[in-house]
């Protein structure tokens, strides 16, 4: 496949910055989350708290929800599903919600694969690539994240779907890119993890699409479909983020 001749690269968040945390953040804090529960006298079986957060994340869904971030109405689902008092779960919610995004902090810090990111954005960088991101996210869980990961400067473009109102696939997505930067499409590039919202959206607006596919294993919660359209036509597949460099002429 020809190297992309590109000015500018875009990038999703989720699931190509940053890998799902859903699941590693349970684990990681399932201790103190059990501890939360004990601090308002319910003792909970640490198997069936995990269970119903996670049926929470799958069915709780609206737009800009943050899943990676995690937002009360899903905390507040879980706990409802686990027969919490709602006078006990409007604080104990609050309580599992910030030791969860802890975690987040401490799993960002901890994961190899920041590091990677990181020095990956900084060879684009060198070439005098500019580079944004994109993601139909809140924009307080992007803000944290691309904090912790140390990449914030990197981007001069930052952008989420709560912040303009709309989310991918919508097309006008990419006209506020196509905005901001003002070039020809041809000379913007997008990359993401998903064949619908990241790759054929941004083809649909002329930009080049870089399909980051990413091992299914390393999906924490697959709860979308990943399935690619018909007409799904990457200008370029990579299977792993420090590929990135050699994509692009």
């Amino acid at each position: 496949m020809a190297k992309i001749r590109t000015e500018v690269i875009v990038f999703d968040q989720g699931n190509t910055l940053i890998m799902d945390p859903f699941q590693p953040i349970l684990k990681l804090k399932l201790r103190e989350f059990t501890s939360l529960f004990e601090g308002h006298k319910i003792r909970i079986d640490a198997e069936r708290l995990v269970e119903e957060w996670t049926k929470a994340n799958k069915e709780i869904n609206y737009p800009h929800i943050g899943h990676f971030f995690q937002e009360e109405p899903i905390v507040q689902g879980a706990l409802e599903r686990l027969g919490v008092a709602p006078d006990v779960a409007a604080h104990l919610g609050l309580e599992l919600l910030g030791a969860y995004r802890a975690g987040l902090k401490e799993l960002i810090a901890s994961d190899p694969r920041t590091k990677q990111v990181k020095e990956t954005l900084g060879k684009l960088k060198d070439r005098r690539k500019r580079l944004g991101v994109f993601s139909n996210d809140r924009i307080v869980g992007l803000g944290l994240t691309l904090h912790c990961m140390g990449i914030q400067a990197c981007f001069e473009y930052i952008e989420t779907s709560e912040s303009i109102g709309i989310e991918k696939p919508d097309p006008r997505v990419f006209d506020d890119i196509l905005d901001w930067f003002r070039l020809p499409p041809n000379l913007i590039t997008y990359v993401g993890d998903d064949p619908i919202r990241d790759i054929d959206a941004a083809k649909k607006k002329n930009l080049n699409a870089v399909w980051y596919s990413v091992d299914p294993n390393l999906y924490s919660e697959n709860w979308r479909n990943y399935k690619a359209p018909v007409e799904f036509e990457p200008d370029a597949i990579i299977t792993s983020f420090a590929e990135l460099p050699e994509v692009f002429g």
